[in-house]
C-alpha cells in the first residue's frame, strides 16, 4: 500500500473511532504534529511563524488536536548542508505529521527530492520556471508534495524594469546562497540581456549592505534586488538609500512591501503573510481530512500590479509617464504630500489679506480718501508765491517814464480764502458720499473673494475625493479583472468576460486621469485667489459640518432649518438681516446720497453767491537799465528839474470778490433736471437690488433646504450601493451572475459614492452663498459676535413674524 493512502486509512480510522458509540461522549481529537522549518532565524519578518500557527488552529481545532513541538521547529543557519540535515531529520521523524517549509532553499530542497514519505508543503516558491517545478493537473503530481506557487518571476520583472528605465547595465543583488540553490539563474540572466540588449550582471550578496554596494559595478544604471531575507530591517534601509543617493532606479522582487521601504518599482503585491498562512492552513486541513498532497492546486493568484515609490522617483530623478501613473500603484504621491497646509479658514485669512483685486479694492478706497482731501482743501486758504524775471526794449522802458524797467526781476506772494461757495462745499460732501460708496464696494468685492475662496476649497476638496472614487474603482475593476481570470481558469467564463474587464480597466484609467487633472486645475483656483505660484502644491483639510467657524454646527441653525415651519422665519431673519447689511445696498445709499447733495448745490446756484477773498503783495528785487529811474523833466530854464514821483519795490492788494450767474442760457435748470434724473435711476437701481438681494438670500436658502437633507439620502443610498455590490461581487466570484450584473452594481456603486462625497461639499457652498446673500460670513466673525448673532437672530424668531419691508 502507498504512503499515502496507509496514512488516509490511518486519519479514517481515528475518525471512525471517535464516531464510535461508546466514545460519542467524550471523544479525543486526533493529535497531529506539524514541524516548521526555515533557512535561517527570522530577521525581517519574525511574525511569520506566529501567524502560521494561529490559522492552522482557527482551522482545525473542533476535528484535530494540532501540536507544534518545539523540536520540530528548526533552521538552518543560512547553511545549505544544516538545512538539508534538518530537512531530512523532520522527514523521517515519527513525532512529525507534516512538514511546512517556509524558507527557499528548504522548500527548493523539497521541491527536487521526488516523492516524499510524509506531506510537505513547500510555502517559498522563489521562480517556478527558473526552479523547473513539477506539475501535473493542478497540483505538483509528486507524491506528498504540495507547494505555493505565487508566480513570481524573474524574466517578467526585468522586462518590466527595462521597459520603465531603458537600463542598459542591470545589477542584480541576489543572496549567495540562492545564487548556489538555483545554478540557472545565471544561464537565464545572460539569455534575458541579450534578448534586452543589455549587461545583466547577477551579484553575490551576505547580510552586509556596505559589501553589497561596494562589489557592483561602476557602470551598473540599474539595480533589481532579490529576497534578502538575511538583511536586518535597518540593513535594507541603508541599502536602499544609498541607491536612491547614487540616482540608481531599484526594482524588487519580493513586491510592495519593499518599495514602501525606498525600492523604486515592484510588479508584485504585498506579501499578504495572514492570506499566505491561511492557504497553508487550508492544505493541511484538506490533507487531514483525506485528500492527497499531490493533487491540491499549486497556484497561488497574489495578483500583479506596478507599485511606484514616488518620494523615490524624485530622489533619483524620475518621471513615471502619465500611462504609468494610472497602470501602476503610486506610493507617496499624494497631491497634498509636501504642500502647504491649509484649512477653510486660513485659505480664506490668506486670500484677504493677498487676493490682487481685493488688494485693488483696497487702492481705490485710498485713493478716493485723497478725493475727500482734495476736495476739503478748496475750502481752506490758498497760498501762491512766484518769481519772475523780465527784459523788454529798451525804447519802451524809456517811453515808459519809470514804469517798466528793462530789465527787473520781482516776487509775488498771494493768498485766497473761499468765503464761501456751495459748489466747493457740495463737491467735499459728495466726495465724503462717494468714498463711504468705495468702502462699501470694497466690503462687498471682500465678501465675494471670501465666496470665492470657500467654492474653489470646497472644489478642490471635492475634486480630491472623485479622484480617489475614481482610483478605488480603477482598484476593484482590477480586482474584478483578476476574478474574471480565475473563473475563465475554472470554466465558469470565457475570454469575453476578460477582455470586457481589460476595457473597463482601460475606461477607468481614462476616468483616473481626467480626475487628476480636475484637481490640479481647482489647485490653480485657488493659487489664483491666494495670490501664490500657480502650480503650489495645496495640502488642504477636510472640512465638514462638525466645523465650529460654520454655523451649521449650532444646533439652533440645524433646528430652524429641519422644520419647515420655522424654516420659513428663518429666510424672513436673513432677509431683513441681509437687506440691513448688505454692502451693495448701503454703496448705492451713499451714492444716492451724494446726488441728494449734488441737486441741493444745483437748486442753490441760482440764489447763493460764491464769495472769495484774496490778497497779493509783489517785490522788486532788482531793476536795471533804460526806465528803471523816473526821468527829469526841465519846464524852464529858471527852474529846477522836475521829476515825476516814484514807487518803492512793494506793491501789495486786497480783494472781496461775489460772484453769481444771472444767466446761463438754461444750463442750470438742464443740471438740475439731469442730477434729479440721475438720483431717480439710482433709486430704481436700489429697489432692483434690494429684490435682487431678498431673492437671492431666500434662493440660497431654498437650495440648503434641498442639499442639506440630501446628505444623509446620499450616504443611505451609497451605503447601499456597497452592500450590493458586496453581494454581487462575491456571487460573480461563485458564478452565480453573469458579469453585466457586477458592471451594474460597481457603476451604481461608484455614482453613489460620488453622489455622497459631493452632497457634504454642494451643501456648505450652498450655506457659504446664504451668508454671501446675507452680506457677513460667520468665518470671519469673532466667536462672541457669532453668539450675539445667533441670539439676534433668536429674538427676532420670538417676534411676531412680519413681512420683511425692501428698504
Amino acid at each position: 500500500m502507498k504512503q499515502s493512502s496507509r496514512w488516509v486509512v490511518f486519519l479514517i480510522a481515528l475518525a471512525l473511532w471517535g464516531l464510535s458509540p461508546m466514545n460519542a461522549g467524550a471523544r479525543e481529537l486526533p493529535v497531529i504534529r506539524i514541524g516548521i522549518l526555515r533557512d535561517g532565524p527570522a530577521v525581517r519578518f519574525p511574525e511569520t511563524r506566529a501567524i502560521l500557527q494561529e490559522e492552522i488552529l482557527a482551522l482545525t481545532t473542533a476535528e484535530f488536536d494540532v501540536r507544534f513541538p518545539p523540536a520540530a521547529d528548526r533552521d538552518g543557519n543560512w547553511e545549505p548542508a544544516r538545512i538539508r540535515a534538518a530537512l531530512d531529520g523532520l522527514l523521517a521523524d515519527p513525532q512529525v505529521d507534516i512538514v511546512v517549509t517556509l524558507g527557499a532553499i528548504a522548500s527548493n530542497e523539497a521541491l527536487r527530492r521526488g516523492p516524499l514519505p510524509k506531506p510537505v508543503i513547500a510555502a517559498a516558491v522563489i521562480d517556478a520556471k527558473l526552479q523547473n517545478l513539477p506539475r501535473r493537473n493542478e497540483g505538483s503530481g509528486v507524491r506528498n508534495l504540495a507547494y505555493i506557487d505565487a508566480f513570481k518571476s524573474f524574466e517578467r520583472d526585468i522586462r518590466a524594469f527595462h521597459e520603465l528605465t531603458g537600463l542598459r547595465h542591470l545589477g542584480v543583488l541576489v543572496d549567495h546562497l540562492l545564487l548556489a540553490e538555483f545554478p540557472r539563474l545565471q544561464s537565464a540572466a545572460e539569455d534575458l540581456g541579450r534578448q534586452l540588449g543589455a549587461r545583466i550582471t547577477l551579484q553575490p550578496v551576505t547580510a552586509d549592505p556596505e559589501a553589497a554596494l561596494a562589489l557592483l559595478p561602476r557602470d551598473v544604471d540599474a539595480v533589481y534586488i532579490t529576497p534578502l531575507l538575511r538583511f536586518r530591517p535597518e540593513a535594507f534601509q541603508l541599502l536602499t538609500a544609498e541607491l536612491n543617493r547614487r540616482r540608481l532606479p531599484s526594482f524588487s522582487m519580493w513586491g510592495r512591501d519593499e518599495v514602501a521601504l525606498g525600492v523604486f518599482a515592484s510588479l508584485a503585491p504585498s506579501t499578504d503573510f495572514e492570506r499566505l498562512a491561511r492557504r497553508i492552513a487550508l492544505n493541511i486541513q484538506r490533507i487531514l481530512l483525506g485528500e492527497a498532497p499531490e493533487d491540491l492546486p499549486v497556484s497561488f493568484a497574489a495578483g500583479r500590479r506596478l507599485s511606484i515609490n514616488m518620494a523615490t522617483a524624485r530622489a533619483i530623478d524620475r518621471s513615471p509617464g502619465w500611462y504609468l501613473r494610472t497602470e501602476a500603484d503610486l506610493i507617496h504621491d499624494d497631491p497634498q504630500e509636501g504642500g502647504r497646509r491649509l484649512t477653510l479658514k486660513s485659505a480664506i485669512d490668506e486670500a484677504l489679506s493677498a487676493n490682487l483685486e481685493l488688494a485693488a479694492a483696497g487702492r481705490a478706497v485710498s485713493a478716493g480718501e485723497a478725493s475727500v482731501d482734495e476736495a476739503r482743501s478748496s475750502l481752506l486758504p490758498q497760498l501762491d508765491v512766484a518769481s519772475q524775471g523780465v527784459v523788454i526794449d529798451e525804447d519802451r522802458a524809456e517811453a515808459s517814464l519809470g514804469l517798466q524797467p528793462e530789465r527787473v526781476w520781482q516776487g509775488t506772494a498771494s493768498l485766497s480764502q473761499l468765503l464761501y461757495s456751495e459748489e466747493a462745499w457740495a463737491d467735499y460732501a459728495i466726495q465724503q458720499h462717494l468714498q463711504a460708496a468705495r468702502v462699501k464696494e470694497r466690503d462687498a468685492r471682500l465678501l465675494d473673494v471670501v465666496l470665492e475662496t470657500a467654492e474653489a476649497y470646497l472644489n478642490l476638496l471635492r475634486a480630491e475625493n472623485f479622484a480617489r472614487i475614481q482610483q478605488d474603482n480603477l482598484r476593484l475593476t482590477r480586482a474584478n479583472l483578476e476574478r474574471a481570470r480565475v473563473r475563465l481558469s475554472t470554466g465558469m467564463s470565457d475570454r469575453s468576460e476578460v477582455f470586457r474587464w481589460e476595457s473597463a480597466i482601460a475606461t477607468s484609467r481614462r476616468n483616473v486621469l481626467e480626475a487628476q487633472a480636475t484637481v490640479r486645475q481647482a489647485m490653480l483656483q485657488l493659487n489664483r485667489l491666494l495670490h501664490r505660484p500657480q502650480e503650489d502644491v495645496i495640502s488642504a483639510a477636510e472640512t465638514d459640518l462638525d466645523d465650529p467657524l460654520l454655523l451649521i454646527a449650532d444646533p439652533r441653525m440645524l433646528h430652524w432649518m429641519d422644520s419647515p415651519r420655522d424654516f420659513d422665519r428663518l429666510r424672513d431673519l436673513l432677509v431683513r438681516d441681509g437687506l440691513r447689511l448688505s454692502p451693495d445696498l448701503n454703496r448705492l445709499d451713499f451714492v444716492i446720497a451724494a446726488q441728494q447733495r449734488a441737486l441741493v448745490a444745483a437748486k442753490r446756484a441760482h440764489w447763493l453767491p460764491t464769495v472769495l477773498l484774496q490778497g497779493s503783495v509783489s517785490e522788486a528785487f532788482a531793476t536795471s537799465g533804460a526806465g528803471s529811474q523816473s526821468p527829469e523833466f526841465q519846464v524852464l530854464p529858471e527852474l529846477p528839474p522836475l521829476t515825476l514821483p516814484e514807487a518803492d519795490d512793494t506793491d501789495w492788494r486786497v480783494a472781496l470778490q461775489a460772484r453769481l450767474p444771472l444767466f446761463t442760457s438754461g444750463g442750470q435748470s438742464a443740471k438740475v433736471r439731469r442730477i434729479s434724473e440721475e438720483k431717480a435711476r439710482l433709486q430704481l437701481e436700489r429697489r432692483a437690488a434690494a429684490e435682487r438681494v431678498e431673492q437671492r438670500i431666500r434662493s440660497a436658502l431654498f437650495q440648503t433646504s434641498v442639499s442639506y437633507p440630501n446628505i444623509r439620502l446620499s450616504r443611505d443610498a451609497a451605503q447601499a450601493a456597497r452592500q450590493n455590490l458586496n453581494l454581487v461581487t462575491d456571487a460573480y466570484t461563485r458564478g452565480a451572475v453573469p458579469i453585466v450584473t457586477l458592471l451594474d452594481a460597481q457603476n451604481n456603486s461608484r455614482v453613489a459614492e460620488q453622489v455622497a462625497a459631493n452632497a457634504v461639499y454642494n451643501f456648505l457652498i450652498d450655506l457659504m452663498r446664504v451668508q454671501r446673500a446675507a452680506g457677513r460670513f460667520s468665518l470671519l466673525m469673532a466667536a462672541e459676535e457669532r453668539e450675539a448673532w445667533l441670539q439676534e437672530l433668536g429674538g427676532l424668531y420670538r417676534a411676531p413674524r412680519a413681512a420683511p419691508q425692501t428698504p
